[in-house]
């Protein structure tokens, strides 16, 4: 019988992941910057990216994937570019450090990158960017899987090659306004919504699924399954799939070439890791600070401005739906639920944790 999932308050998120990572030899620091990217996720909407990530991390630790209390380092680096070997730390921890590495050099030099090698998951990407763009910094993130993680059919293909490829950028505007917070996959969808569906038993839309012959699929079971039965269309699907395809050779390039973190080659395997560059742009360098703003503030009403089409709310810029205050309850489905409590158990901690049974027993 298939374990009911819970809802857990954001008091109960934060002491399963400071008792799971304290017990599993995680810093405070690194444990505070877990929580905060997690519930980041969560907080804006994105569970597949938030909470629900809670049991791999500790997976991964425990198979010695991630390796705990070790902080990445600079091996090679100019005054604009650093070149970061993570050490296969806490996939987060390494994130932060690149974004802070190439903003330090773009606020020296006006843009400054950083590249991430032997590096681990790093769950949503839009929770780098926002911060660095409120401090006036155009970041743009962009994230492969390292060699592996293969899920994605290349536009013209029914075998995976590619992993989702994901990228984001922050844009500031005006002070006091909120950034644009972009965070995509080249993929038709996230990865994460394909595990929730799976999870929850339900089937997912036409269009984002083909089979091995290249057949379109709603069943994300197979997507799990050794080797996979069921792949994710590249962004624009199966008409179009051909941009999200070379978007994602550009993310190949960037973030798996150029890091040395290693390009997609068809491994499925989901523990690559994580290859990452980030590129840091000060518009102050280029006397662009004040006009750069009031650009920004001219081209945002303009969109905000326009009409709605039928049936629609109208346009919503991207970070519209931004990370919040503390918030919850936190929905946490069956599978994960029973994959966190055998952590638990693992452990030793016990499953003393204030939650709810989920509604109709998800």
């Amino acid at each position: 019988m298939t374990q009911a999932g819970v809802t857990a308050p954001e008091s109960t998120v934060c002491a399963l992941i400071e008792d799971i990572f304290g017990a599993l030899g995680f810093t405070v620091a690194e444990r505070t910057v877990l929580t905060e990217t997690l519930l980041e996720a969560s907080r804006a909407g994105y569970h597949s990216h938030g909470v629900m990530r809670i049991p791999t991390f500790a997976e991964d630790t425990q198979a010695g994937i991630i390796a705990p209390a070790v902080a990445p380092v600079v091996v090679h680096e100019t005054e604009a570019a650093a070149m970061i070997d993570a050490r296969r730390c806490l996939g987060p921890a390494s994130c932060v450090f690149a974004v802070e590495q190439a903003g330090a050099k773009a606020r020296a030099q006006g843009i400054g990158c950083a590249a991430v090698r032997n590096g681990n998951d790093v769950a949503r990407l839009g929770a780098y960017v926002g911060a660095p763009a409120r401090d006036g910094l155009i970041t743009l993130l962009l994230v492969n899987d390292a060699g592996g993680g293969a899920c994605v059919v290349p536009f013209g293909s029914a075998t995976p090659f590619l992993s989702t490829n994901p990228l984001a950028c922050g844009i500031p505007r005006a002070p006091g306004e909120p950034p644009l917070v972009i965070d995509i996959s080249t993929s038709v969808v996230a990865l994460g919504k394909i595990r929730m569906a799976a999870n929850k038993g339900e089937t997912v839309p036409e269009g984002w699924l083909v089979d091995r012959t290249g057949k379109p699929t709603t069943e994300p079971a197979g997507f799990f399954e050794t080797p996979r039965s069921a792949s994710l269309l590249p962004l624009g699907g199966a008409a179009d799939g051909h941009k999200g395809f070379l978007l994602s050779l550009i993310i190949e390039a960037f973030a798996g070439a150029l890091a040395g973190a290693g390009m997609s080659r068809g491994n499925e395997n989901e523990d690559q890791g994580n290859g990452l560059f980030v590129l840091a742009a000060d518009p102050q360098a280029l006397g662009m600070g004040a006009a750069f703003a009031e650009a920004m503030e001219e081209f945002v009403a303009g969109l905000e401005a326009l009409p709605r089409a039928q049936g629609s709310t109208g346009v919503r810029l991207p970070g519209a739906r931004a990370s919040g205050g503390p918030g919850g309850p936190y929905p946490i489905d069956g599978p994960t639920w029973a994959r966190i409590t055998a952590v638990l158990d693992a452990l030793s901690l016990g499953t003393d944790y204030a939650v709810t049974p989920a509604a109709g027993g998800e």
